[in-house]
């Protein structure tokens, strides 16, 4: 069998059957960081994945970037008015864990080279090193370009379904 590809595995998590997804919106805030780690870390939980996994560390440290990026790039707003930064988790069961961070900047994210003293720039960095595909879309409303969702995936082949939702659906 041939390994899916990174746009077979995001048609797959966006409009595959028996996909599970999840989404909330939180304030565009820097404590909505730690916010959405730990709105991830519950849902992660609640579907199998131990706290202590690897790949439940990975998808945290990716999402925290990503927030943290929407957070401090992808406000249009003035100060003072709220906005929101959307996060949606979706999980494939027996294929990959999918999460989009999306905000209302047009801009896409830049890949950049951070020089070693730099104490910023590297967050990209690790969303490619810790994900198995990353990217980048834009946002659309009535056919205007209205922000971007930036989105990541896991292969998770190991997350079959649990016995209890098992016995639930039969």
């Amino acid at each position: 069998m041939n390994p899916l590809s990174c746009g077979e595995f995001l048609a797959e998590l966006a409009h595959g059957s028996g996909t599970e997804r999840v989404a909330v919106e939180f304030e565009s805030r820097a404590r909505s960081v730690g916010e959405a780690r730990l709105f991830a870390r519950e849902q992660l939980s609640f579907w199998g994945l131990p706290e202590s996994d690897d790949l439940t560390d990975r998808v945290l440290l990716v999402l925290s970037e990503l927030v943290t990026n929407a957070v401090l790039h992808g406000r249009m707003r003035p100060p003072g008015e709220m906005e929101t930064v959307s996060v949606m988790l979706t999980l494939k069961r027996g294929l990959a864990l999918g999460l989009m961070v999306t905000d209302n900047s047009r801009q896409p994210p830049l890949l950049g080279r951070p020089v070693l003293s730099a104490h910023r720039g590297r967050g990209l960095l690790l969303v490619q090193a810790q994900s198995d595909g990353w990217g980048t879309s834009a946002r659309c409303e009535r056919q205007e370009p209205a922000g971007k969702t930036v989105w990541a995936y896991f292969r998770c082949p190991q997350l079959s379904t649990p016995p209890e939702l098992m016995l639930r659906s039969a």
